[in-house]
């Protein structure tokens, strides 16, 4: 009789655990909203006020803050513990800055033409650096949309992530080197998202989150380019964007989202993405 109550209790604590813990679900429409609007605000802040440092310094911080409100607003099935969800956007601002600050101050790619508030450390406002954050939240949050298909649980194993990591490594690295380059600056881009579709066989979501970036990417580059006057790039031949931003936000856009999925799923208590 112990032995049964000992049982009944175990299964007990576990219901209750599960009820206390939710699962990891699709995102939702609320969800996706909350991120979208966060990120589109501050992208029509860069196309009209980009060049106001003050301005910016003060908007993004507090379109961060809002979006934090209104995401742990949610319902709780519906989001991320809070302690996890600050862990989470602060890997997507480390990853997001890393990239930009390394491809932009370190090696030169191309270059911001709005005032930076830390000139001697970098060319690129802090701002931007937290917009990253943002960007890069987002595309987690459209991973996870149900709308752009049933959620998928991260696939594949040590291989698997090695292979993307190698598709990343070796994209920055020939950019760093051929930025300027009318035919190397993107044919390893176009190779690398070949080989990513061949060898990896994207699901069905996932090909639609990647169709989103291929057309969005672009077209927010533009905007930034032409409007904010936020940066340039050399061999700017779509209106300012070269060939190899836009395939490399499919290509980013891709891993990012599966590679985060790994980190999410080892994250204790995650809730939805």
């Amino acid at each position: 009789m112990r032995a049964v109550r000992a049982v009944r209790a175990v299964r007990a604590a576990s219901r209750a655990a599960v009820t206390r813990v939710p699962a990891l679900t699709s995102t939702s429409d609320r969800a996706v909203a909350i991120d979208l609007a966060a990120t589109a605000a501050i992208g029509v802040a860069v196309c009209a006020v980009a060049d106001a440092l003050v301005v910016m310094s003060a908007l993004v911080p507090l379109v961060v803050a809002l979006r934090f409100a209104l995401w742990w607003r949610l319902p709780a099935g519906g989001r991320g513990r809070p302690r996890v969800e600050l862990a989470l956007f602060a890997i997507c601002t480390v990853v997001g800055a890393a990239n930009d600050w390394n491809t932009v101050v370190g090696h030169g790619v191309y270059r911001y033409e709005v005032p930076a508030d830390l000139p001697a450390l970098s060319t690129i406002p802090t701002w931007m650096l937290l917009y990253w954050g943002l960007i890069l939240r987002l595309v987690l949050t459209l991973a996870r949309w149900r709308r752009l298909g049933p959620r998928t649980p991260p696939r594949g194993g040590a291989v698997r992530l090695l292979g993307l990591l190698a598709l990343v490594l070796v994209t920055r690295q020939l950019i760093y080197r051929h930025a300027t380059d009318p035919w190397l600056s993107w044919l390893p881009f176009a190779a690398a998202l070949a080989v990513y579709l061949a060898a990896f066989r994207p699901a069905r979501a996932e090909l639609r989150l990647m169709a989103l970036a291929a057309v969005v990417g672009p077209l927010v580059e533009v905007a930034f380019i032409q409007l904010g006057g936020l940066h340039r790039y050399p061999l700017g031949w779509l209106a300012g964007v070269p060939v190899w931003i836009a395939l490399w936000w499919v290509l980013a856009v891709a891993i990012w989202s599966e590679l985060a999925a790994h980190l999410v799923a080892r994250l204790p208590r995650a809730g939805s993405l």
